[in-house]
């Protein structure tokens, strides 16, 4: 419950302090101006109540932020944008907007993730057939096949070993194997790490040409012959793939696991090679790696003392690049940001009356005219001053290619989200939630919003076609982004204000009922309180002014001086005396010419 509908809590402590300093005559009026309670009407508490779910305040945070940093996630997390380079993040561009005003609206730079860029830089270069016809060449394979093969066309296979513990013996060609009937047995030379794992962790070092790279990748060193077979097994992946994958299978089977038909076929494939084979074939993949490493060590040393400027060149594109890409990440930071202000002060105070104009062709002139001087004035002249991060983005290009030829690259994880099905689930979890959390309208209008926000988004995109041909690439998907979102909120805002289920009639309802019960509650505490406090100060005083009234009888009766003890009752009760001794009371008599007693 909001803190400004609860009632104050009294406070005891307070009370007997104040009590403490009062004497019994003034006592009686520290308790009458004792504030027990906030003396406010039930028809203001229910005004304010009212007023709560008629602002437009609590739907920015309720509305307009989930659905901002999903349209932010949206656009930096897109794949063909890469804006993972360009140090966004959806939590630190979503706190520059929340903070963003015309008045005091400057581009900040902190904005960007050292993090994120480092991410970025880290990803791996695109692996295609073109970028693979670069790195190796067919011809070298059959070199090298040729150079293992006897007179006879035969091979031996680099890995395979039979039960005996003898090497599989290979044919050089595929009609020898058939001929033989052999035609598994038939000699592939492959490349022990595969050319993607190599593209993956050396191709953008810049400490390495692609001469260099094609080097590595088809070095003797990364070269074996094995039976087609198992190289058709094996694939894209590596011989410790194999071994897992068979042991994982086996460990099913022998479980009782329930396994699917192709699982079968795999396990039945898989078996068919030699635990034997598959470790020969994990020790030689170790030592590839360490020859590849070490060869790709050699050629960067060598590189450094003799060829220079291919690493400054390949070094200072990779360093204009990642500078495009922090500049792409600042533009679309300090486009969004005047923008989403606009949204958010339209939901708050009224697209037109946010801006004090009646018509609403007026207010879109005033806040797109706004967007646009803030674009031109403040965020271009800065883009034009990102050439200082260049020498910046060197440095780190520089330091990575050195990281990469130690402990080599960082792979990024991809996060592919369905929409339709992430609304389903939800939907599913709505339902299945406890009626004590939420009522059956809130479910209902809960699925509600989430359905209709889903569907906007589609309708959005199914016009994307459309979008993309007016607004130029790349812009045009992040505008189909920004319009999704952009649409989802405003639908569910209009769903928010018919009110369909009558969700706020039972939220209001039922925070009326919490409010009038708490406060009645905490009067009853109060005035709990109230009563202990009081009588125990009250008490404590009874018990002094009896102590004093004794002390002052027994000096009567014995017939000693009694002035101190009637200085001590009047101090008790606060009363100030004019006389309180002998020489004040001369004092009197030489400044009074008459004395009143």
């Amino acid at each position: 419950m909001d803190d400004k509908f609860q009632q104050k809590p009294f406070s005891a402590e307070e009370l007997i302090a104040k009590l403490s300093q009062a004497s019994p005559l003034q006592a009686s009026k520290v308790l009458i101006e004792s504030e027990l309670f906030e003396k406010k009407s039930s028809i203001n508490v229910l005004d304010e109540i009212y007023k709560h779910f008629d602002s437009k305040s609590g739907l920015i945070d309720e509305l307009v932020a989930p659905v901002g940093m999903n349209v932010l996630d949206g656009i930096i997390s897109h794949k063909k944008l890469g804006l993972n380079r360009t140090g966004l993040t959806a939590s630190r561009v979503w706190n520059e907007i929340k903070g963003f005003d015309y008045s005091i609206a400057e581009v900040n730079a902190k904005t960007l993730s050292n993090k994120q860029q480092l991410e970025g830089m880290r990803t791996p270069r695109d692996y295609n057939k073109s970028v693979r016809a670069t790195m190796t060449d067919g011809r070298n394979l059959e070199k090298r096949k040729d150079k293992k093969s006897d007179s006879n066309g035969r091979v031996e296979s680099g890995i395979e070993v039979k039960d005996d513990g003898e090497r599989v013996i290979l044919y050089r060609h595929q009609q020898q194997a058939r001929d033989a009937g052999e035609s598994k047995l038939s000699a592939d030379t492959d490349h022990v790490i595969p050319v993607k794992q190599i593209n993956d962790q050396y191709a953008k070092n810049v400490y390495l040409t692609d001469r260099d790279i094609a080097a590595v990748t088809d070095g003797d060193f990364n070269l074996i012959e094995i039976s087609n077979e198992l190289n058709r097994m094996k694939g894209a992946g590596s011989f410790r793939d194999l071994f897992d994958r068979k042991k994982t299978l086996q460990a099913k089977r022998d479980s009782g696991g329930k396994m699917s038909q192709k699982e079968k076929n795999d396990l039945k494939k898989l078996e068919g090679v030699s635990d034997k084979t598959l470790e020969n074939g994990i020790a030689a993949e170790k030592e590839s790696a360490g020859k590849v490493l070490g060869s790709a060590q050699d050629s960067a040393l060598g590189n450094l003392k003799n060829n220079k400027k291919a690493i400054a060149l390949k070094a200072g594109g990779q360093a204009l690049e990642q500078g495009g890409y922090q500049l792409l990440g600042t533009a679309i930071i300090e486009m969004i940001k005047p923008l989403f202000h606009e949204l958010s002060d339209s939901i708050e105070n009224g697209f037109e009356k946010g801006v004090n104009v009646a018509r609403f062709n007026d207010a879109v002139k005033i806040r797109f005219g706004r967007v646009s001087a803030y674009l031109k004035d403040v965020v271009i002249p800065t883009l034009h001053g990102s050439v200082k991060d260049f020498f910046q983005n060197l440095f780190k290009v520089l330091i990575e290619g050195i990281l990469g030829l130690v402990t080599g690259m960082f792979k990024s994880v991809m996060r592919i989200i369905s929409e339709g099905f992430s609304a389903i689930i939800s939907s599913i979890k709505i339902i299945c939630s406890k009626s004590d959390s939420m009522s059956s309208s809130e479910k209902a209008d809960a699925i509600t919003k989430l359905l209709a926000s889903t569907v906007s988004t589609f309708v959005v995109m199914y016009f994307s076609e459309v979008i993309t041909k007016i607004v130029p690439d790349p812009f045009n998907e992040i505008f189909v982004i920004i319009a999704s979102g952009v649409a989802s909120t405003l639908l569910v805002y209009l769903i928010d204000k018919i009110d369909f289920f009558s969700v706020k009639y039972e939220k209001r309802s039922k925070l009326v009922a919490e409010v009038f019960q708490e406060r009645i509650a905490q009067i009853k505490r109060n005035t709990d309180a109230f009563s202990a406090a009081s009588v125990q100060a009250l008490v404590e005083q009874k018990l002094t002014f009896n102590k004093l009234c004794g002390d002052l009888e027994d000096g009567i009766t014995s017939d000693l001086d009694v002035t101190s003890n009637v200085n001590l009752i009047a101090d008790f009760m606060k009363v100030e005396l004019k006389i309180r001794d002998t020489e004040s009371f001369l004092e009197v008599l030489r400044r009074e010419k008459v004395l009143t007693i």
